[in-house]
């Protein structure tokens, strides 16, 4: 019984555990889930909840403000791109005092639960830890940041490999990690100057 309990434990077999809070921290029916949400008291991975500014619901939030009509906006894909490669460095340089970061991902999903969610994994859990102490409560852009530990350690399982191939029919409103890609070259030169600062500090 316990072997077949482990073996089930966060899937759709799961009948008890929400298998969607298991594998990407996040679920659509939040404290409605008829499952148990096992929000971990510690872990490597930390989540910094809605964030990231996406690029459509803001121009959504701007049009509606404005007076105009939703549909059919139009966002400027190259303004966005530099917009979140500058948000990206500037949470990598934040989160990096902390320890060195296994992985940072930013959220393109659009839907209520998953909207403007940053995951940090670190290589240690105490670190994570730090960086959760630290960084919850604080504001970035004029948001306050609502930081917690997540149960997500392996995100090939949380990510949606349809949209990795450019290929997912659900859209943004997937229930799935749509993690925006960062190209290599900049996260290598980003772990290179944390790694050098760390070294820095130590000799200090």
């Amino acid at each position: 019984m316990a072997k077949h309990l482990a073996r089930i434990h966060g899937t759709e077999e799961d009948k008890v555990n929400c298998p969607f809070y298991f594998k990407i921290g996040a679920c659509r029916h939040g404290d409605r889930c008829s499952r148990i949400h096992h929000r971990p008291a510690f872990s490597p991975t930390i989540l910094i909840k809605h964030i990231f500014k996406h690029p459509m619901r803001e121009a959504e939030l701007q049009a509606a403000r404005e007076g105009r009509s939703v549909d059919g906006i139009v966002v400027d894909e190259a303004k966005a791109r530099e917009d979140f490669l500058v948000f990206f460095e500037d949470m990598y340089v934040e989160l990096s005092k902390f320890g060195r970061l296994d992985a940072l991902h930013i959220c393109d999903n659009v839907g209520d639960h998953m909207i403007g969610h940053v995951y940090a994994k670190f290589s240690d859990e105490e670190e994570a830890a730090d960086a959760l102490n630290v960084m919850n409560g604080r504001f970035y852009d004029g948001r306050r940041m609502e930081v917690e530990f997540s149960p997500v350690t392996d995100f090939l399982e949380a990510r949606c490999r349809d949209f990795d191939e450019e290929s997912c029919r659900r859209g943004g409103f997937c229930n799935f990690m749509h993690i925006k890609p960062v190209p290599m070259c900049l996260i290598r030169d980003m772990e290179e100057d944390a790694d050098e600062e760390r070294r820095r500090e130590e000799m200090e």
